[in-house]
C-alpha cells in the first residue's frame, strides 16, 4: 500500500534546500617569510595564516597577538591590524572569499588549534591535481569557518534572514529555529555584528526591494510580498523612508539613468 516506517533517533535532522554556498580562493601559498612589517593593513578578503614556526607578531587595536605554531588565526574582512616580524619564519596563507552568512563577522583575530591544519597541509602540498588540492583547501577553510566562536547559531539566523524575506516575520520565529533565548539572541547578534537584528533585516529587505525594483519586472504587489511586507501599503511606506523616494518613482528614475 506504499505505507513504511522510519526509525528515528535523538540525532536525525532534516535539512530544507539552500541556495549553494562555496569559497573563492583568492591567493595561497606557503613559503618562508623575511620581510613582514605591514601598518593598517584592511583588505576585503578573509585571512587564514598558520605559521610553522615562531617569528611573527600581528597587532589589532593596540594588543599583540603572536603567531605561534600552535595556532591557525582567522581574520574576516575589513579588519584592520598591523603585521611585525621578530625572526624569519615558515608561513601557510590563504585569502579566500566567503558570502552570506560570513559577511558579517566581528572583525577580530579568531584563533584556532592548528591540529586540524596539520592534517590537511601534506594533502594539499601531495595532491595529485588541481581539484584535489582546490577539495583539500575548502576542507580546511570550512572547518575553521565552522568553529567561529559563539557565533554558529548567528550565522544561521543571518543565513534565514538573507535569503527568506518573505517568511521572517519577527526575532521569535528565528530565535525558535536557532534554539536561543530572545535575549541571548539580540545580545549575540549586536556583539557580532554590530547591528540590531531589526537594523540588518531592514537593510536586507530594502536592498532586496531596490534590486527587484531596478533588475525585474515584477509589479510592486510582488516585490511587496517577496521582502517580507504584508501589503502594498506597507512596503511603500518603508521604501519611501528608507530611500526618501517611493518605491514607483525610484523605479523610474534609476531604469531611465541605465
Amino acid at each position: 500500500n506504499g505505507d513504511f516506517m522510519s526509525i528515528h533517533t535523538e540525532n536525525d535532522f532534516h535539512l530544507n534546500p539552500s541556495p549553494p554556498f562555496d569559497v573563492r580562493i583568492v591567493f595561497c601559498g606557503y613559503t618562508r617569510v623575511a620581510n613582514w612589517n605591514y601598518t593598517n593593513v584592511n583588505l576585503r578578503v578573509w585571512l587564514l595564516y598558520w605559521n610553522r614556526t615562531s617569528g611573527a607578531e600581528l597587532e589589532l587595536n593596540g594588543s599583540v597577538k603572536k603567531m605561534e605554531p600552535g595556532e591557525v588565526i582567522l581574520i574576516p574582512p575589513y579588519t584592520t591590524f598591523s603585521t611585525r616580524l621578530r625572526e624569519p619564519f615558515l608561513h601557510f596563507y590563504i585569502h579566500f572569499e566567503a558570502k552570506a552568512p560570513f559577511d558579517r563577522v566581528k572583525r577580530e583575530f579568531l584563533c584556532f588549534p592548528a591540529s586540524h591544519a596539520a592534517k590537511v597541509l601534506p594533502r594539499i602540498l601531495k595532491a595529485r591535481d588541481e581539484v584535489s588540492r582546490a577539495l583539500a583547501f575548502r576542507l580546511l577553510i570550512y572547518e575553521y569557518l565552522l568553529r567561529i566562536p559563539g557565533s554558529a547559531r548567528i550565522l544561521r539566523a543571518l543565513d534565514i534572514m538573507n535569503h527568506e524575506l518573505a517568511l521572517t516575520r519577527d526575532n521569535r520565529g528565528i530565535c525558535k529555529r536557532i534554539g536561543m533565548s530572545l535575549n541571548n539572541f539580540y545580545r549575540l547578534f549586536l556583539a557580532e555584528t554590530g547591528t540590531t537584528p531589526k537594523h540588518y533585516l531592514l537593510n536586507q529587505r530594502m536592498e532586496s526591494a531596490r534590486r527587484l525594483l531596478i533588475d525585474s519586472e515584477k509589479t510592486i504587489d510582488e516585490i511587496a510580498f517577496e521582502t517580507g511586507y504584508a501589503d502594498r501599503y506597507h512596503f511603500s511606506k518603508a521604501f519611501k523612508s528608507f530611500y526618501a523616494c517611493p518605491p514607483v518613482a525610484y523605479r523610474s528614475m534609476y531604469r531611465r539613468k541605465s
